[in-house]
């Protein structure tokens, strides 16, 4: 009786649970069809030209700039996201919002000029301000809610309540009571808020990157990446693995996005790997991480170079300087790890079917380098990032009309409807992000946070930066790339570069790669479930795969806070010998992760040593660190050589 009784039980909370995913959990992209498509790609079209003429010529005021993307891409969203993942066609709803956020964002128009001459404290919202402001956080909180899921409306949410309700909570987390024209004020008129720097930047430049990013690959670009990795590292054993790796690596360089990255090699690149006996879950695990570093790797980046940019003052082009050693370094990890893998199971090359060697790769589509070219040019001659991004997408069009793959009218459309369909999830979560950041200064969390994160970690930094890794990558369950980072920035930044005085640079980052390790880590994982849905493997089954391929990724960000030569900083000795130490660092940290020199199994004792070196190497003196990779180097070579005479002898034997 009981046991039925707790059956039931069992079965009510999972249906109730089952019902409030289908309410509040992911929704359904609907693709527009027939006059739907045309007026999205009317506003997509409209909307490539008018941030472009805004981002160049016109110079427009923060406000106004964000007030005009959000008027245009709103629609977008609720015209192409159902309510629920039960909705399978728009309704009522979608349409009334998709009219609220017109209308909206209207208001915010005609008050820009406005809102630029408001005074904190002095100028006093009206109650149409008091609407308008409330439906735009509203209509946020949904945005944020349709297209990246309820993790992200779940924080701002407690966050909200936290300002509702936290004048009544004892101890050191109360905050002074506050009223609701002023929250409303501070959200959605001054720039601290929804109207903040994150949506500004995703409101020009890096809308402009994501357009270039999507006429890049419709002019065979992503081709053009496949063909040269399979080129490079065909013929190798293992053929298949590392030309995912460096194709992955080479696109995501490009797109900034590991689902996107996923998405377009993934179906090329997971199937080969298949063919030749590498299991479902390794392909997957090895697309998934190739892909994450995307955005870690110079020159696009991804929006989040471009958010740090405004946030440090930084210029972009010394953000791509800063990372590209690190991002080589988190690729080095995972190509050493797959040629482990292929010789310890003697993997195949990849098939000659597949290989169109340099040349022909080259002879094919050389025209796709131009756009490469132009934009390192233009980063190097120190255009803004705006201007970056428009003279790219400009040689890409020019360039595409001598290769195979021009771009006409058509497919200029479809660029204009990918990039407003690819830019909504980012435009949430920045705009979701300003809430976010407009809640923790409303509050003073961010002092708050400090204070006990100093608490837990006993005040000593080697604790501190574990914990900040591992809040990094709890935050990264709830929100994309781009949000996590700038929680990041707001909660754990105070504490790193405040109290314990660490440089600017390599804090940022630091956040920049846990951030987007957090695509990789559990239980969202949002790379890994793109991978194993194209693979047929179970996403959670690859997470341990995904981390140990991504081990680079996870060490670097400790080694270049103390070792900033890897970062392009101090004299070119230093670069040179940081980069060296951090390269053997990533190498040592496979070795002892792999357990195996080819095919022979390693003893614990000299996985124990790999490991010991490796944490010496992290110790910032030289001393100790060139002792330590001419420990590992010593150590590796006796076991490679033992390796090869017990291969021999079996093989003697056999």
């Amino acid at each position: 009786m009981n046991e039925a009784a707790d059956i039931n039980k069992v079965s009510g909370l999972r249906a109730a649970w089952n019902r409030f995913c289908e309410i509040f959990g992911e929704t359904r992209r609907v693709a527009p069809q027939g006059p739907l498509w045309m007026l999205v790609a009317a506003l997509s079209v409209v909307t490539v030209f008018g941030i472009g003429y805004l981002a160049l010529f016109a110079f427009a005021t923060q406000q106004m700039q964000i007030s005009l993307f959000l008027l245009l891409l709103m629609p977008a969203c609720f015209l192409t996201t159902t309510r629920g993942a039960h909705t399978r066609t728009l309704t009522l709803i979608d349409y009334a919002l998709t009219a609220i956020g017109v209308v909206t964002m209207i208001y915010f128009v005609l008050n820009a000029g406005r809102y630029g001459d408001w005074v904190a404290g002095i100028s006093a919202p009206t109650l149409a301000d008091l609407l308008a402001g409330t439906a735009l956080t509203v209509l946020t909180i949904e945005l944020g809610r349709r297209t990246i899921g309820f993790g992200l409306t779940m924080t701002i949410l407690v966050l909200l309540l936290y300002v509702w309700l936290g004048d009544l909570i004892p101890g050191s987390f109360r905050h002074t009571a506050l009223d609701y024209p002023y929250f409303i004020e501070m959200q959605t008129i001054g720039t601290d808020g929804i109207f903040g720097s994150p949506l500004y930047v995703a409101a020009s430049y890096a809308f402009l990157f994501v357009f270039f990013g999507n006429l890049y690959i419709l002019s065979g670009g992503g081709q053009l990446f496949f063909d040269v990795g399979a080129a490079l590292t065909g013929h190798m054993i293992g053929g298949p693995a590392k030309a995912c790796v460096m194709s992955s690596g080479l696109y995501g360089s490009i797109s900034g996005s590991p689902v996107a990255d996923v998405a377009t090699t993934g179906p090329v690149t997971i199937p080969i790997m298949k063919r030749i006996g590498i299991s479902a879950e390794n392909a997957a695990a090895i697309e998934a991480t190739s892909s994450t570093g995307g955005s870690m790797l110079p020159p696009v980046m991804g929006a989040v170079a471009f958010v740090m940019a405004d946030f440090t003052g930084i210029p972009y082009a010394s953000i791509c300087l800063f990372a590209a050693l690190p991002a080589l370094g988190y690729y080095l990890g995972i190509f050493t790890l797959v040629h482990f893998d292929a010789v310890r199971e003697n993997q195949p090359r990849l098939p000659e079917s597949d290989i169109v060697g340099m040349k022909v790769a080259l002879a094919n589509n050389w025209p796709s380098l131009v756009p490469i070219v132009v934009l390192i040019w233009l980063l190097v001659q120190g255009y803004s990032p705006a201007y970056v991004a428009a003279g790219s997408s400009l040689s890409v069009l020019a360039a595409s009309w001598l290769s195979r793959n021009p771009i006409g009218p058509r497919k200029f459309v479809q660029a204009c409807v990918d990039t407003c369909m690819s830019s909504v999830p980012l435009t949430a979560a920045v705009a979701a992000s300003g809430i976010i950041i407009g809640a923790i200064e409303l509050t003073g969390l961010s002092g708050k946070f400090t204070l006990l994160l100093f608490e837990l970690s006993g005040g000593f930094l080697i604790t501190t930066l574990f914990l900040a890794g591992v809040i990094l990558l709890l935050l990264g369950t709830g929100m994309p790339t781009t949000g996590c980072y700038i929680m990041a920035v707001a909660l754990l930044a105070p504490v790193l570069i405040s109290k314990f005085g660490l440089p600017l640079m390599p804090v940022h980052m630091f956040f920049l790669f846990y951030a987007c390790l957090s695509a990789l880590t559990p239980p969202v994982a949002v790379a890994n479930f793109a991978a194993a849905a194209i693979a047929g493997a179970n996403a959670f089954a690859i997470t341990w795969k995904t981390c140990q391929l991504a081990i680079g990724g996870f060490v670097l960000p400790f080694y270049f806070l103390f070792n900033t030569g890897i970062l392009f900083q101090g004299s070119w000795p230093q670069i040179v010998s940081d980069s060296i130490v951090g390269f053997a660092l990533v190498i040592t940290c496979c070795i002892a992760l792999h357990g195996y020199v080819r095919r022979v199994a390693m003893p614990m004792p000299a996985r124990a040593l790999f490991a010991f070196a490796a944490c010496a190497m992290l110790w910032p003196n030289a001393a100790s660190q060139y002792v330590a990779v001419g420990v590992s180097a010593v150590a590796f070579a006796w076991l490679y050589r033992a390796a090869v005479g017990a291969e021999a002898t079996q093989t003697a034997a056999a």
